[in-house]
């Protein structure tokens, strides 16, 4: 199972952006095997904003967040008491901003891989979780 951050997601969709047809390969592996993906419902509000701001394209942003939401194999977690608390804990502990550390919490409770783009993701998570880029993960074959 993977958590995907919204990097990989909006990289996939940017084909000037450097590392985009690894994250689209990725995608695409992943859509093509319907792996389980299990991932935060902030995810639909980083792409709506990503791609809003980079495409200034308000229409666009809505319509891509909205079609996420019937992808069958997308299992989406909603930040709770519960899971903010773990997000708090693992932000605290790793020194991660608010909305990786709720990627890192999905992950760790559900016991998923992380895949991201993030800096951050993949050099200070790596005691707690598995976290690999696309590139890494397309690798592996």
């Amino acid at each position: 199972m993977f958590t995907i951050d919204a990097s990989v997601w909006v990289n996939a969709d940017s084909s000037s952006e450097p590392g985009w047809a690894a994250s689209r390969a990725f995608l695409d592996r992943v859509a093509a095997a319907s792996m389980p993906v299990v991932v935060p419902t902030l995810l639909l509000v980083e792409v709506a904003a990503a791609i809003s701001r980079a495409k200034r394209n308000a229409e666009l942003a809505r319509e891509y967040s909205e079609r996420m939401t019937a992808i069958p194999f997308v299992r989406w977690i909603v930040l709770d008491e519960a899971m903010a608390g773990r997000a708090a804990a693992l932000a605290a502990d790793h020194g991660l901003r608010g909305a990786d550390a709720v990627y890192a919490a999905v992950a760790v409770t559900h016991a998923c891989e992380l895949v991201s783009l993030d800096p951050e993701h993949l050099t200070r998570l790596t005691p707690v979780l598995r976290v690999r880029t696309p590139s890494q993960h397309m690798a592996l074959d």
